[in-house]
């Protein structure tokens, strides 16, 4: 009878501490990955991007702009700059897509940088490799995104973190942009550009949360189980 109740109770145990191992393991793999999407507009389009009567284009000023990156937190990086950490990245402007490819894939933390124009401030920046349909011979093969603020303060220290708030009003970015870099066979860059309306975190999946919340019923059934196993104690 002792077997049979050890048995038992292994039975009910087994299954839900693979299942723990499975989560947790996975978790770690993935728990440092963030993801934010945005929206935009396109301030500027090279003329080699736009239609003519030689031919149309899926580009032109107006046209509204999504997308979103995904950045690995616990990349590691020496003096503000993480290379790898950017892991998926898509641009949309109107029909139009591009999308993350292997290449060059970082995040940099500037402060006290050097902004244009004369200003000093710091600055998150993300660059990766991208890739999409040709555009009138041009295809796509760099995306870069810079959150600036002139006079600095924007970060505590140089280490790897979450974009600013685009709407924070105690340190209220000064400059936004988004750039998708395109290039001919003849090695010719042109580029289209913008900048930012809106930058929001995406939440975890509610997919992953009822899965957490199966596997703790699962455990909280297991204990149970045991509990009734053991019967009444004298």
């Amino acid at each position: 009878m002792q077997t049979e109740k050890q048995l038992s109770i292994k039975g009910l145990y087994l299954p839900a501490i693979a299942l723990c191992s499975f989560l947790f393991s996975g978790n770690a793999a993935h728990a440092a990955l963030v993801t934010f999407s945005f929206t935009g507009g396109a301030s500027t389009i090279s003329g080699a991007l736009l239609s003519t009567p030689l031919g149309p284009s899926p580009l032109s000023l107006g046209l509204p702009v999504t997308g979103s990156f995904q950045f690995d937190t616990m990349t590691g990086g020496v003096g503000g700059n993480y290379p790898g950490a950017v892991k998926a990245m898509t641009l949309t402007i109107g029909s139009y897509t591009s999308a993350f490819a292997l290449g060059a894939n970082a995040v940099t933390i500037l402060q006290n940088t050097n902004l244009g124009g004369g200003l000093v401030g710091d600055r998150w920046k993300l660059v990766t490799a991208a890739d999409g349909p040709p555009v009138k011979g041009y295809t796509p093969f760099s995306f870069d995104l810079q959150l600036d603020r002139e006079g600095g303060g924007l970060f505590p220290n140089t280490d790897l973190q979450n974009p600013p708030s685009l709407s924070s009003s105690s340190s209220p970015l000064t400059a936004t942009r988004w750039r998708l870099m395109f290039q001919n066979d003849d090695g010719n860059v042109v580029t289209a550009r913008g900048t930012f309306q809106s930058l929001t975190a995406v939440p975890l999946p509610s997919s992953a949360i009822l899965f957490g919340v199966g596997l703790i019923a699962l455990v909280g059934l297991g204990a149970g189980g045991l509990r009734n196993l053991r019967g009444p104690q004298a």
